[in-house]
């Protein structure tokens, strides 16, 4: 990286702009019209009320169009939701085509393009969860630890682990306590709210891309940027909303960082200290929602503050011996400036974090806990390099274009070596998660792939633009039909990626993503498709919710259940004994002790010692049980850790029905269930 500024197509330079009305590169004035980019420091003022505007716009926008969609007459099960989809998307990608392709931006474009990339994001998974109260894959897998976050901080706005009882949150609370204020705002129980709210974030994320990419080009380009990353987040990421609204704006953000170097005299420093304190901000979010972005995007901003540090420091050796008061002065000045910005960044990042973090590390500097069980998961995706340049898809030739104009572009554009930054990043996350194997565990390094594809198809998207700009200049006379075949090949190629995402986000997660989201049960026993069956334990949702608050004349916060039916935990904010899964497992919660203390439990000799060995539980013994029963008594499933052969194991723990034969349990059974509470 070195310290000459290239300029992009559409880049600010505060002299001279390159406007592309008509694909031929012309040179205006200084004065900046509503259609060029803005220069760094004007461009980060304007994000003080365009990210809040923006954000609000979208998320207004995406929850009329769910209202809208929830009405329309589609048949489950049919192809209808599927048409109507493909419909919607070729207006919309038109339009939104269309606003790119404009000759002049007007003011009313950057809110219709708010209103327009909001729909992009919310339709598809409207329409594809048409009729389903549930989000991707129900309340299965880790859908159901996340609704029982959403349910418990929606009981109660105070942070607390989302499964057990007393002890402060592990997994950031961030995204889950605002969602939690959303479903108290519009009156929903938690577990119905978290569609709509993850809805709304899918929809939120590449708006907010727009807004911070139009700080470093013209905002057709910016909006184009924005319309590739939210197709990507459909595509991989909308399992887990949350990590993807901050790793959408994690690129541009990376990208100001590294450009507000270049700024000129009184404005390098005023723009320096915007990005950093815009840094800032992002990091501390990425601790609050999804920390381990947040260790990625420090490290990147380390990365950044060192290159350029080094790069500043051997232009002002370059200077004259006698430097203008304006200009940098040789020596270490350029190395304290880098550093000192980056702390400042940590310093506003900070008290974000600690908002979430505090009450865990207090705890946890004065409890004995264990190391990260949610690093003991090793997918398939994450024991490869990822290489989606390589695959033969409209997606794969956008990643693959994006490579190469990374490659091509990296000595003359600050974005190229910004991307090629991220992407290396990306792949170090994953070499260096295999080799953590060897302390027994892993960084996850399947997380940071969203990252990757979005630098990828971003720079496969500059480089269209580049190429396009090229072949305009040497053709003018056939601007028209240049003009006709872009719009038209983009078109096809953006409504190919759309209508892929269903597979493309079932292949990156699980089959049956869409259809669990039908065959799930609710509170009340009933499912969108296909009819309840009562041989379905889950039917009997509804019966035994009101058995346990008939029982147990408690509130459910109140109430400790231990049970593996993890549904009625994400249903009701009930406070669990035991989580299904050791990965869900707070540090503090002890669980392999836990675990060891159920079974002896299920050994009691008798309901006394049942009894006794309750009350002399360490841990706030559960006041509620729901078993399976069978015929040799009652069941419950425990997991156990057996990383890294496979991620866990399932056994069964039998409680003989006489070791509740006491006056002090109240049982009722409950279709296939047993239900025991104590008095």
């Amino acid at each position: 990286m070195n310290g000459a500024r290239p300029r992009l197509p559409g880049q600010f330079d505060g002299s001279v702009a390159v406007l592309i009305d008509t694909g031929v590169a012309e040179e205006k004035p200084a004065a900046r019209g509503a259609d060029e980019a803005p220069g760094p420091v004007s461009g980060l003022g304007r994000l003080v009320w365009q990210l809040p505007a923006s954000a609000v716009v979208a998320g207004f926008v995406s929850l009329a169009l769910q209202w809208c969609v929830a009405r329309l007459p589609i048949p489950t099960g049919s192809n209808v939701a599927d048409a109507l989809l493909n419909l919607t998307s070729v207006v919309l990608l038109a339009a939104l085509l269309g606003l790119v392709a404009v000759r002049r931006w007007a003011r009313w474009a950057t809110p219709l393009s708010w209103a327009g990339l909001s729909a992009l994001g919310t339709l598809p998974l409207a329409f594809l969860l048409h009729g389903s109260k549930f989000y991707l894959f129900g309340l299965s897998g880790d859908q159901f630890f996340r609704t029982q976050y959403l349910t418990r901080l929606a009981d109660s706005p105070a942070l607390s682990d989302g499964n057990y009882a007393e002890i402060p949150p592990y997994y950031p609370a961030g995204w889950f306590w605002v969602g939690a204020r959303f479903a108290n705002l519009i009156g929903f129980p938690a577990w119905a709210a978290y569609k709509p709210w993850a809805i709304i974030t899918m929809a939120v994320a590449p708006v907010l891309a727009f807004v911070l990419w139009s700080v470093v080009v013209r905002r057709p380009v910016a909006l184009l940027l924005a319309v590739l990353c939210g197709l990507v987040g459909l595509r991989v990421a909308a399992y887990e909303p949350y990590s993807w609204v901050v790793a959408a704006v994690l690129v541009p953000i990376s990208v100001i960082v590294w450009q507000q170097r270049a700024a000129s005299g009184e404005n390098r420093s005023r723009a320096g200290w915007g990005a950093s304190i815009l840094a800032g901000l992002c990091l501390g979010v990425c601790a609050a929602v999804y920390t381990l972005l947040a260790f990625f995007f420090g490290a990147v901003l380390l990365t950044l503050a060192a290159a350029a540090a080094i790069a500043d420091y051997r232009t002002t050796r370059q200077q004259p011996a006698e430097p203008s008061p304006k200009d940098p002065v040789p020596g270490w000045k350029p190395i304290w400036t880098a550093t000192s910005r980056f702390l400042v960044s940590c310093s506003v990042a900070l008290p974000l974090a600690l908002l979430v973090w505090t009450p865990y590390l207090m705890r946890a500097l004065v409890t004995p806990h264990e190391g990260n069980p949610a690093g003991h998961f090793l997918p398939k995706a994450g024991a490869f390099l990822p290489t989606p340049m390589m695959e033969l898809s409209v997606a794969g030739l956008i990643c693959l274009m994006g490579a190469v104009w990374i490659l091509w572009s990296w000595h003359r554009s600050e974005i190229a070596q910004v991307l090629s930054l991220l992407v290396l990043g990306c792949y170090l996350w994953y070499l260096s998660s295999t080799l953590a194997l060897s302390v027994g565990t892993t960084l996850l390094s399947f997380r940071a792939e969203p990252v990757l594809l979005t630098c990828l198809v971003c720079a496969g998207a500059l480089g269209a633009w580049e190429f396009a700009r090229w072949v305009a200049s040497a053709w003018q006379q056939h601007h028209a039909a240049i003009v006709r075949t872009g719009f038209a090949l983009t078109l096809v190629a953006l409504l190919a990626l759309s209508q892929t995402i269903p597979k493309a986000l079932e292949d990156a997660v699980t089959p049956g993503l869409f259809a669990q989201a039908y065959a799930t049960y609710d509170d009340t026993g009933h499912r969108a498709a296909p009819e309840p069956n009562r041989e379905d334990g889950e039917a009997w949702n509804g019966e035994v919710l009101a058995t346990l608050d008939q029982l147990t004349r408690t509130p459910p916060r109140d109430t400790v259940m231990l049970t593996s039916e993890t549904q009625l935990l994400a249903l009701r904010p009930y406070r669990g004994f035991q989580t299904v899964v050791k990965a869900y497992a707070n540090p503090l919660a002890d669980y392999d002790e836990r675990r060891v203390l159920i079974d002896s439990w299920a050994r009691s000799a008798g309901p006394h010692e049942l009894l006794t060995a309750l009350d002399r539980s360490r841990f706030a013994p559960p006041t509620a049980f729901v078993f399976t029963r069978q015929a040799d008594g009652l069941h419950i499933t425990l997991s156990r850790d057996v990383f890294p052969q496979n991620n866990s194991a399932s056994d069964d723990v039998v409680f003989p029905a006489e070791i509740f034969a006491s006056p002090q349990f109240s049982r009722r059974d409950v279709g296939p269930y047993t239900v025991i509470t104590r008095r």
